[in-house]
C-alpha cells in the first residue's frame, strides 16, 4: 500500500513540500518583521479569504472533480457542468461579497486597514480573490485527469511567485500592503493554470457557455455540503478569533495562532498530498463498492501511521520547532501544543472519512457531522476560557475533532464494517 500510494503521490507531495515550505515562510515574514501581532493578522486575512474561495473549492470544484473522475460521464456533460461551474462561481462571489460588505464591513474588513481605505482595499483584494476562484476551477479539471505531475508543476510555479510577491511587500514593512501581497501572490497562480490548458489545448477545451439545470442539480448536493463547511468551519474560526482578540489581545492570540498556523502547515501537507490523489481515486471507484471499502480503509491505515510518527516528532521538539518557522519568542506557546496535536490527528482522520461522505453525495450526513463538531467547539470554548484561558481553545479543538472522528463513524459503519 505505502509503495502505490508514494507512487501515485509523488509529484503532489513535492507540490505540498514546496506549498508547505512556501507557507512557513510566509509565516516567518510575517512573524520576523510584525511579530505576534502579524502572525495574528495574517491567521485572521486567510480566513476572511477562505469565506470567499471555501464555497467554490468545497461545492464546485469538487463537484467538477468527481464527475470529470467518472469514467461513465460523457464530454458533453463534462463540459455542461464546468460551464454550469463557472457561472455559480461567479454568482457566489457576488453574494459573498455583497453579503460580508453591506452586512458589516467594518467587522470583516477594519482590521486589515490602517494605511488604506476599505475602497482602496477591496479595489485589489476582490480582483485578486476572482483570479483564486478561476485557479481552483481550472486546477480542479487537471486533477480530474489525474495528471497530477501537471498539477504538481503548476502549484510549485504559483507559489514561488507567491512568496516572491510576499517577500517583496513585506520588505516595505507596510502590514495592509503585506496582507494584500498574499492574496495578489495566490492570484497570480491563475496564469500557470492558464499556461497548463494553453499547452495542453489538444487534450482539453473549456468553453464558456450557459448553465443547465442538470448540472446545477449536480453542483447544489456539494454546494450545500460546502456552505456547512464555511459556517461551521470558516466563519466559526474568524468569531471566535475575533472574539479572543478582544478579550486577549494581538499578541496573546498570535501565540495560539502560531500553533494554529503550525497545524495548517502539515495539515496542508495532508490535504495536498492525499487529497489530491485520494478524492479522484475514491471517485473512480464510485461504482466498486468493494474496492472503494479496501482502499479507503487502507489509506487510512497508512495515514494513520504516518501522522502519529510525525506529531509525535513534532510534539516532543515543539520549542525548537516553533522558534524556527516563526521567531524567537514563539516558545511561549510551547504549552498550547499538547492538545492540539492530538486533535490534529483526528482531524486528518477525520477528513478521510468527511471525503467518503462527499463522493457517495450523502449531503445531510455530512452537514449533522458538521454541525455537531461546531456545537461541540463552540459549547467548550464558552465553558473553558474562564478556567483555561487560550488552552480553552486547543482543548475545545482537540474534543470537537473527537466527536467529528465518532460521528463521521457512525455514519459510515454500514460501509466501513460489512
Amino acid at each position: 500500500m505505502a509503495s502505490q500510494f508514494f507512487k501515485s503521490s509523488r509529484w503532489s507531495f513535492l507540490a505540498v513540500v514546496f506549498r508547505s515550505i512556501g507557507g512557513l515562510t510566509i509565516n516567518k515574514l510575517f512573524a520576523v518583521f510584525f511579530g505576534t501581532n502579524g502572525i495574528t493578522l495574517l491567521s485572521h486575512f486567510q480566513n476572511l479569504t477562505s469565506l470567499f474561495t471555501l464555497l467554490p473549492s468545497e461545492g464546485i470544484n469538487r463537484a467538477v472533480m468527481k464527475h470529470w473522475s467518472d469514467p461513465k460521464a460523457s464530454e458533453e456533460s463534462k463540459h455542461k457542468l464546468w460551464q454550469t461551474g463557472f457561472w455559480v462561481t461567479n454568482l457566489i462571489f457576488i453574494a459573498i461579497f455583497c453579503l460580508l460588505f453591506f452586512w458589516r464591513r467594518d467587522y470583516f474588513f477594519s482590521r486589515f486597514v490602517e494605511f488604506y481605505s476599505i475602497g482602496q482595499f477591496l479595489t485589489i483584494f476582490l480582483p485578486a480573490i476572482f483570479l483564486m476562484l478561476m485557479t481552483g476551477l481550472l486546477n480542479s479539471v487537471i486533477l480530474s485527469f489525474r495528471d497530477v505531475k501537471g498539477y504538481a508543476l503548476v502549484s510549485i510555479s504559483g507559489i514561488i511567485l507567491l512568496v516572491a510577491v510576499v517577500l517583496w511587500a513585506v520588505s516595505l514593512g507596510n502590514l495592509d500592503q503585506a496582507l494584500l501581497s498574499f492574496v495578489v501572490g495566490y492570484g497570480l497562480m491563475f496564469f500557470c493554470s492558464l499556461v497548463y490548458f494553453i499547452l495542453n489545448r489538444n487534450k482539453v477545451k473549456l468553453r464558456i457557455g450557459t448553465p443547465d439545470g442538470a448540472s446545477l442539480k449536480k453542483i447544489s448536493q456539494f454546494v450545500l455540503m460546502a456552505i456547512s463547511s464555511i459556517v461551521l468551519g470558516k466563519l466559526l474560526d474568524f468569531m471566535v478569533r475575533d472574539y479572543v482578540i478582544e478579550l486577549y489581545g494581538l499578541d496573546r492570540t498570535g501565540l495560539w495562532q502560531s500553533v494554529a498556523k503550525m497545524s495548517s502547515s502539515y495539515l496542508l501537507v495532508f490535504s495536498g498530498t492525499v487529497g489530491v490523489v485520494y478524492y479522484p481515486k475514491m471517485a473512480s471507484l464510485i461504482h466498486d463498492e468493494v474496492a472503494l471499502r479496501s482502499y479507503v480503509l487502507k489509506v487510512m491505515g497508512f495515514v494513520g501511521f504516518i501522522t502519529v510518527i510525525c506529531l509525535g516528532i513534532y510534539y516532543f521538539n515543539r520549542e525548537f520547532i516553533l522558534n524556527l518557522f516563526f521567531a524567537k519568542g514563539f516558545e511561549r506557546a510551547a504549552y498550547l501544543v499538547r492538545f492540539q496535536a492530538i486533535g490534529d490527528f483526528f482531524c486528518i482522520l477525520s477528513y478521510l472519512l468527511a471525503y467518503l461522505l462527499s463522493a457517495r453525495v450523502q449531503t445531510v450526513k455530512y452537514i449533522v457531522a458538521q454541525l455537531f463538531s461546531a456545537l461541540i467547539y463552540i459549547t467548550l470554548v464558552y465553558l473553558l476560557m474562564d478556567r483555561f484561558n487560550l488552552e480553552a481553545l486547543t482543548l475545545a479543538y482537540l474534543w470537537r475533532y473527537i466527536g467529528f472522528f465518532l460521528i463521521l463513524i457512525l455514519f459510515n459503519r454500514k460501509f466501513l464494517f460489512k
